[in-house]
């Protein structure tokens, strides 16, 4: 079944419910659907067919979820972009997808303005809450516009093989590339998530508090997730904020009762940071997930204290994997693990020649399962390179215990060489994490003439606490290897991240590497 056609049956299984609450106002899944038939009518209306790519910048609003359907539903492919990315990063986007329009609202509508200038493949540009322009270089369409047609209620057919959404991943080490996920991958991956969730087995209608972003997979897996909620379950909704800030989100979940939500860890560290945190009733929460990054045990243990929750769920995936891989569902999972393979999905860790490693030996991460991506767009090289053997290689590193709880080490690419030994900056950033004082902490390497490498810890210090260097490094000591210790500590105001809450380790290791030895 592809994405359309599960919106079409969910709503003739369901009937009409509320599915969301945003800034007090309710919305249905016959409105979604109705303006999900309109766009696509629109769509049409501008000679948008099937197999043509349009790109996607939209901070969260209700809207997201027709704006995908009515791209789904043209037989296109959608491309969802970070709303933070720059102008030039957007621009190598569009024109390596050769996008024919893009989407986007008026919060991001000079930046796509300057991104597209040039580029004779875009057609069109549709603006959420916008202004009919047609004047410009390129004609701008308000999504009002688009949307004032009569709905098309008959699916063209797409088939379950079909692209329907391409993801650029972060860039972390060069160009951006183009994951490609089918119909069946997202399918399959809210197959994945209502396991996850338990949701068959919830007696009263969950509510679920979202702050990640709408406008991306998290967003459409949320959406295709409801498509497929238990009848019995089928008043569930979710109250979207349009960002996260940790008082309002804190207010909500004490407003609706919420039941569940969906957190990073950043998320997480700014909740319990926030003076106001013992002042809201958070107890209502039963189902807690983080995702995106290592959630370390200490904020873990914390949040769950907060809350007054045996465990939060720790799910492990990525963008190839259409965000979705492993969760920790298990009551006997260990602390520190991401759990059991998600069902169909199949996990194993491999080392250099990609033999299969025993139960504790740590090496490379490998998964197969129907979630999995097309390939790279255009990219035969790097696709053949991360497909191999029938194993999609995820470049981290992290060993499978005796039980087969799987358990995350680090990035194939963060790990430290210094005097020929591998250090993985996650264990290191474990330890730090259990220092009183500290909020947020991150290792990096920075090139060595001896030893090739030494270690460099970022720190950011909890409001109202102090701390120096060598405290820290004596808290350390009698837990780690003297060669693994930091050369240096140092303090930051924040971390810089990712709009999903990722640790931007690239932007540390550019300030380190410009600093003198």
């Amino acid at each position: 079944m592809n994405i359309p056609e599960l919106a079409e049956h969910s709503a003739q299984r369901l009937g009409e419910c509320r599915v969301m609450v945003h800034e007090g106002k309710d919305y249905t899944n016959h409105q979604f659907l109705n303006w999900g038939r309109r766009l696509h009518r629109g769509l049409i209306n501008i000679d948008v067919n099937k197999g043509d790519v349009i790109g996607m910048c939209l901070i969260s609003n209700p809207m997201v979820h027709s704006i995908f359907q009515g791209v789904f539903r043209t037989g296109a492919v959608a491309v969802p972009v970070m709303f933070a990315l720059t102008a030039p990063e957007l621009r190598f986007i569009l024109s390596d997808t050769k996008a024919v329009g893009v989407v986007t609202d008026t919060f991001g509508l000079e930046k796509i303005r300057d991104a597209v200038k040039g580029l004779e493949h875009i057609k069109w540009v549709a603006v959420l809450d916008g202004e009919d322009e047609f004047f410009g270089p390129i004609p701008e369409y308000s999504i009002k516009t688009l949307m004032d047609n009569e709905p098309i209620k008959i699916l063209p057919y797409i088939n379950e093989y079909d692209l329907a959404m391409m993801l650029y991943t972060s860039g972390t080490t060069g160009k951006p590339k183009g994951v490609m996920l089918t119909h069946k991958a997202l399918y399959y991956t809210a197959e994945v998530v209502l396991e996850a969730t338990q949701l068959k087995q919830w007696k009263k209608a969950p509510i679920f508090v979202n702050a990640l972003p709408l406008a991306h997979v998290f967003g459409v897996t949320i959406m295709n997730l409801n498509f497929m909620m238990p009848e019995h379950i089928k008043d569930a909704y979710t109250v979207l904020m349009t960002w996260f800030d940790a008082e309002k989100f804190m207010q909500l979940v004490q407003e609706h009762k919420a039941s569940r939500t969906a957190l990073v860890p950043t998320m997480i560290a700014l909740i319990l940071n926030h003076p106001k945190a013992m002042e809201y009733d958070l107890t209502s929460l039963k189902d807690v997930s983080s995702s995106s990054a290592p959630l370390p045990i200490e904020q873990a243990g914390a949040f769950r204290t907060l809350v007054k929750i045996d465990r939060i769920r720790d799910n492990y995936g990525c963008t190839e994997a259409a965000s979705i891989a492993t969760t920790s569902l298990a009551k006997s999972c260990p602390e520190g693990s991401v759990g059991k393979p998600c069902s169909g999905i199949e996990i194993a860790i491999f080392d250099e020649n990609d033999n299969p490693l025993a139960p504790g030996e740590k090496g490379e991460i490998v998964m197969k399962g129907p979630n999995m991506m097309k390939g790279y767009f255009n990219r035969p090289e790097a696709t053949a390179e991360t497909l191999r053997h029938g194993w999609m290689h995820t470049g981290d590193v992290g060993f499978i215990d005796s039980d087969g709880f799987l358990f995350i080490s680090d990035r194939i690419k963060d790990m430290i060489i210094r005097g020929g030994e591998n250090i993985y900056p996650g264990e290191l950033e474990e330890v730090i994490y259990e220092h009183p004082a500290v909020a947020e902490a991150t290792v990096i390497g920075k090139p060595d003439p001896i030893y090739g490498e030494k270690v460099i810890a970022f720190v950011v210090i909890k409001q109202g606490e102090s701390v120096t260097s060598e405290e820290v490094l004596d808290f350390m000591r009698p837990k780690v290897t003297k060669f693994k210790l930091p050369a240096e500590v140092r303090f930051i105001d924040a971390l810089p991240k990712s709009p999903v809450g990722k640790v931007l380790k690239r932007e540390l290791k550019e300030v380190v590497v410009g600093t003198s030895n």
